[in-house]
């Protein structure tokens, strides 16, 4: 099974954070040096960074061979291991195994519950973030284990993370009928959606996350796996996004941030910036015309391309 190795044979990528060959997008740059750490990351024009970060993989298990990874899953070099076997409930999965590598896992499901309750040792999946785990060689090792096992891999989904270079504050989600969310830890987190399902968005910190020294807002959104990029690009949320400086006064932006929800309403908001003093009115009224935060078709199209380029690992 031919793996994406270096030479002398190892599985093992020699540079992390450099996209290589063909895969380069005309109008991005390869990243040299960045926090976070991504995996195969592009860095835009705007200054904003895109990456994978998170794949969900379908698998297919040549015919013997789910039972076989059953019995030596537990051989594979991690940290730790978890193992669970569930009872019999159509559309779970009979296993469910976790290899722990540094501070994130891959997960590992075999035997599909079909709906007649039969376990399906031929069809399993396999779940990772690529941002955190394609830097261990483990990883690889893990792949190359996996790989003979597997007849056919397909993507289900994977998360798009948009990295921008602007604080938190200065940014913010529109909300649709969805679900939403917003939570306050570690800085603001908003939610839009539905968890592991398409279109799910998650807007938050990251700066506060990782205790970086410079500002850095993440946007992310799930992706199904057979989404193009036209489709990635529809799904794309509405999050604006504002330049303030130290000069702007806290109320000057709860203020600005109301009205432009009340706007996005279709309610009446002149009435309410008429009653601001003459040099405020223009700095709330900035909130109103706050651009959104575009996601480029080429880009879309670079991260569709990345996020399949992982099936090809079992072909």
């Amino acid at each position: 099974m031919a793996m994406n190795g270096n030479e002398g044979g190892s599985a093992y990528p020699p540079n992390p954070d450099v996209k290589s060959g063909s895969c380069l997008i005309a109008g991005f740059q390869p990243l040299t040096v960045v926090h976070p750490s991504y995996w195969n990351a592009y860095k835009t024009e705007s200054g904003a960074t895109f990456s994978i970060d998170m794949v969900r993989l379908k698998l297919s298990f040549i015919n013997g061979k789910g039972e076989w990874l059953s019995e030596h899953a537990q051989t594979f070099d991690c940290d730790s291991m978890s193992a669970w076997t569930s009872k019999i409930r159509p559309g779970g999965w009979y296993e469910l195994w976790s290899f722990e590598l540094g501070d994130s896992s891959v997960a590992l499901g075999i035997g599909f519950m079909e709906p007649s309750c039969k376990v399906n040792m031929n069809r399993g999946f396999i779940e990772f973030n690529p941002n955190k785990v394609a830097g261990d060689k483990r990883f690889w090792r893990l792949l190359e284990k996996l790989a003979p096992c597997v007849s056919h891999a397909r993507l289900k989904r994977f998360d798009l993370a948009y990295d921008l270079p602007r604080s938190r504050l200065d940014c913010r989600l529109s909300k649709d009928r969805r679900m939403y969310k917003s939570v306050i830890s570690n800085g603001i987190t908003e939610y839009l959606g539905v968890k592991n399902t398409p279109g799910y968005v998650k807007v938050y910190d990251k700066a506060a996350e990782m205790n970086l020294s410079s500002a850095l807002t993440r946007i992310e959104l799930t992706c199904d796996g057979e989404w193009d990029a036209g489709q990635v690009v529809a799904h794309w949320p509405q999050v604006h996004a504002w330049h303030s400086d130290e000069s702007t006064r806290d109320w000057v932006r709860v203020v600005g941030i109301m009205l432009a929800e009340k706007a996005e309403r279709g309610e009446e908001v002149e009435t309410l910036i008429n009653m601001l003093g003459w040099r405020s009115r223009p700095k709330v009224r900035e909130y109103l015309r706050t651009p959104m935060v575009e996601l480029p078709a080429d880009c879309a199209a670079a991260a569709v391309a990345e996020a399949r380029s992982w099936c090809a690992r079992f072909e």
